[in-house]
């Protein structure tokens, strides 16, 4: 995945939102408010935020479910996300896991960590990008044109409410699988699955556009990376739903990332 891929993509989602005003005669101040969240994404080079999410999944049949927090920093430029990762499954207890996601020629990889300090395993896989086609970006303004004029319902927008202390409005996205392959440039998973289209819920500030919270079930999403990584540990895992919550918690707050050295 190329260094700039993942701004790019936030940067083009914003432009869909103002698109799509545009498309939908939109009044005024919703214009305003993306033009606000343009800004603030464009000048965005690293991000915090928390997650929480409700996994429903199984592996060999056998059920699990567990609530998933995560504390996140992220680097836009080299991309670069650290998860401090915990896996509440009830009276199976609590797993606390580390976890890196960082770009690479060709592709992604992603390390997980079992244990603490210098004790701590480290697992890692790669999941390939369809990084050499010859496109500079796999979603373009072109794409992104189509899905609006093709879809009067692409967009909608709700009523002003309080998310985090912050008034907000929420804009809805319905996003086609297949738009969210090409803004990874992903390659297509060896067992052949697909992205869903998925609903992306983006709740942005009034006053100065900040992204205040994003909401989806990344269930699909999820699901393709890990049919498309190059390893067996989670090979098994079959991913029903995964309704997730985002909260942002600073911007241009996080100084850099350190990766471990796998043993």
């Amino acid at each position: 995945m190329k260094k700039k891929s993942v701004k790019a993509a936030a940067l083009l989602l914003v432009f869909a939102l103002a698109l799509g005003l545009s498309a939908c005669s939109m009044g005024l101040s919703e214009m305003l408010i993306v033009k606000r969240a343009y800004r603030q994404v464009a000048g965005m080079d690293s991000l915090s935020f928390t997650a929480e999410g409700d996994l429903d999944a199984s592996v060999a049949s056998l059920p699990v479910q567990a609530l998933i927090r995560a504390d996140c920093s992220c680097i836009v430029d080299p991309g670069t996300l650290y998860m401090d990762l915990s896996v509440d499954m009830g009276k199976l207890g609590t797993l606390e896991l580390p976890v890196y996601l960082y770009s690479q020629e060709g592709g992604l990889q992603l390390m997980l960590g079992l244990g603490e300090g210098e004790n701590t395993l480290w697992f890692s896989t790669g999941i390939p990008l369809a990084g050499g086609s010859g496109r500079e970006e796999g979603l373009d303004v072109e794409a992104v044109l189509n899905l609006l004029q093709d879809d009067p319902e692409a967009l909608s927008i709700g009523d002003s409410e309080t998310v985090n202390g912050v008034l907000c409005r929420p804009f809805i996205l319905k996003i086609p699988g297949s738009l969210l392959s090409d803004a990874l440039g992903a390659a297509q998973a060896e067992s052949g699955s697909a992205i869903d289209d998925m609903e992306l819920t983006v709740w942005i500030a009034e006053e100065d556009g900040s992204p205040v919270r994003l909401s989806a079930d990344l269930a699909s999403l999820l699901q393709y990376l890990l049919d498309s990584s190059q390893s067996t540990l989670l090979s098994g895992l079959k991913i029903n739903s995964l309704p997730t919550t985002v909260d942002i918690t600073g911007f241009n707050d996080v100084e850099g990332i350190e990766l471990p050295q796998a043993g």
